[in-house]
């Protein structure tokens, strides 16, 4: 299967075989990649770099919003951040939605922010 790779140094990488061989410093986790990049699926696009953007794509984060607060959001769309959001950074990896550690604790997690 296809994977999306967590990688030590913090970096997400697409890996078409799952190995996540491009992954500098170990890998931390993965997830199975989209559909879309699954190497054996009908509708396999053959594109790493987009790929890895879906992989990117799926992180959940930290948001620093216009108002100054700072949220944590599980998609990563920072939808909860009222006047736009200045600026985003990944959560920590037990805040991860994709991870085998997920805590699924929004209040924990935007502590943890």
């Amino acid at each position: 299967r296809s994977m999306c790779c967590l990688c030590g140094d913090g970096e997400t990488v697409y890996s078409r075989t799952g190995s996540c061989k491009k992954c500098n410093g170990g890998t931390d986790s993965t997830y199975e990649a989209p559909l879309k990049c699954q190497a054996r699926s009908s509708g396999f696009i053959d594109d790493s770099a987009e790929c890895t953007a879906s992989c990117k794509d799926e992180r959940s984060m930290c948001c620093l919003c216009g108002d100054g607060e700072t949220v944590y959001s599980r998609t990563g769309s920072c939808k909860k951040c009222n006047g736009g959001t200045d600026s985003t950074y990944e959560a920590p990896l037990k805040c991860q939605a994709r991870s085998s550690g997920f805590i699924d604790d929004s209040a924990e997690c935007t502590a943890s922010c």
